[in-house]
């Protein structure tokens, strides 16, 4: 990892946890200054995860106002029009929150000369976290995690695809017809040493990139798909773990276009490929050490605590899956063939089941929840998985049975909501929800995704698709 990385989370030698303070702007205005900075670049989370951004000058960044974002930002969807969400309403007058930079992830640009990046939370004009930020819904969370007497490590697994960018592929996505993009592998071939060499390069300057931007990777490998690659980055502390998720699919896209590729994390490109998955390892840790263990200091397999966190996990994963699965691509992918869970059953190192609980040894003790996509929303997914583990925790919930094999068959398990507008009724109509992240969260983020719904559905019914065209246009 970086020497320049700065976090908030860090464990002493005698293995407990320890809290730093996050640098004070003098620091961080001695930092730019070393690294001969002239812009910064201040980056924020959107409503649908993603990281957004602007370059302003060293003394704005500085700033004790903070920079002016517009209101409106909120309201943008995918395609830069607008969410039918009330702050996209001219009502509103379309004001300005102000993003405050978290100094904690001041870094180095990777390719930009004289720029740094700092992520930012943003605030009300009287100093009040915006609810409609995903990264201040998460920070909310980490704070009732500390209030419960935890910690908390993720892990993320992110998978995406890699496809030629050449001048056919540049005609392709003009013409809006990205079906005809050529992956970079023409196999199905899984942790494949033979086909490394397809995509060496580029994990090469993707690692070095990374790297600048303290984010550290145990591992790559080629995925089932053609030309998929997955990435396991390093476990970190909850809100660490999402800003490198969220910076990590940016510069993936950034690296892949210097090397003539397009790097895609859509749930499901092709219905005949397998999707890509972003999968959420977790653990809990109580005075530094992992709480998910038994408590006798040397056993294995599951301790009440890591009972209880699954127990909640299970009991809210339906109200809160749209975290997880937030576009209407998002449900394609979700086929037990392909290993993504259409319910919510957990088993004991079970790929079948949604929520595989892994104890092989105390150090990786560890829950993997399997449901989201890489196109998840980084912030509330986490938030999500423990907020829902801490309410089993403070009410003792217990696990239904484990299943065993082939978990999607499992008529025990419940089912997740099957569509983008069920999952989105299911958070409009969570009490917890509302309780977590406040009801004006829950309304505008409900009220985007009923949006993207209502979008794709009008799309869906303009044209024909080239199969049908193709199955009936000279036969009949």
């Amino acid at each position: 990892m970086s020497t320049d990385t700065s976090t908030t989370f860090a464990f002493s030698q005698n293995g407990t946890a320890s809290v730093k303070c996050e640098p004070s702007v003098d620091e961080a205005a001695a930092k730019l200054e070393q690294w001969n900075t002239r812009r910064v670049r201040v980056e924020f989370i959107d409503t649908d995860g993603r990281l957004r951004g602007k370059y302003v000058n060293i003394e704005k960044a500085l700033s004790s106002g903070g920079i002016g974002l517009p209101e409106f930002f909120y309201a943008l969807s995918v395609d830069e029009g607008a969410y039918d969400v009330p702050i996209a309403s001219a009502d509103h007058g379309y004001p300005d929150f102000f993003a405050i930079p978290d100094w904690s992830t001041l870094r180095r640009a990777p390719h930009e000369d004289a720029v740094a990046v700092v992520i930012c939370d943003v605030r009300t004009k009287t100093g009040e976290p915006v609810e409609f930020d995903g990264r201040s819904a998460l920070r909310r969370t980490c704070h009732r995690l500390a209030k419960a007497g935890f910690d908390a490590l993720i892990g993320v697994e992110l998978e995406f695809y890699l496809y030629q960018l050449d001048d056919a592929a540049h005609i392709a996505l003009r013409e809006q017809c990205p079906t005809r993009l050529v992956p970079v592998g023409h196999t199905r071939q899984t942790l494949s040493v033979h086909r490394w060499p397809d995509h060496a390069k580029f994990i090469e300057d993707l690692d070095a990139a990374v790297a600048t931007l303290g984010i550290e990777i145990e591992s790559f490998s080629t995925e089932l798909g053609y030309g998929m690659l997955e990435a396991a980055l390093s476990p970190v502390p909850p809100l660490q773990a999402a800003d490198n998720a969220a910076r990590f699919k940016q510069i993936c896209k950034d690296v892949a276009r210097r090397n003539g590729m397009l790097a895609s994390f859509v749930a499901k490109p092709d219905m005949q490929q397998e999707g890509v998955g972003a999968h959420l390892h977790q653990s809990l840790l109580r005075e530094g050490r992992n709480a998910f263990c038994p408590d006798d200091g040397v056993s294995t397999g599951m301790s009440e605590t890591f009972r209880h966190y699954v127990g909640g996990v299970v009991a809210t994963a339906a109200e809160l899956s749209v975290f997880q699965c937030p576009f209407v691509n998002s449900y394609r992918r979700l086929d037990p063939k392909f290993f993504a869970p259409t319910n919510i059953s957990w088993g004991i190192d079970n790929r079948a089941a949604c929520l595989r609980v892994i104890t092989d040894s105390r150090s990786s003790t560890r829950l993997e929840h399997r449901r989201g996509g890489a196109d998840f929303h980084p912030y509330l997914s986490i938030a999500a998985s423990l907020d829902g583990g801490l309410h089993g925790i403070a009410n003792r919930i217990e696990p239904p049975e484990p299943s065993a094999g082939a978990a999607y068959a499992d008529t025990r398990a419940q089912l997740f909501p099957a569509t983008l507008r069920d999952a989105a009724a299911a958070l409009h109509g969570s009490t917890l929800g509302r309780q977590w992240y406040g009801s004006d969260f829950v309304d505008h983020y409900a009220a985007s995704r009923v949006s993207e719904a209502t979008a794709y559905e009008a799309l869906r019914d303009r044209s024909v698709p080239d199969w049908e065209l193709a199955r009936y246009l000279e036969v009949t």
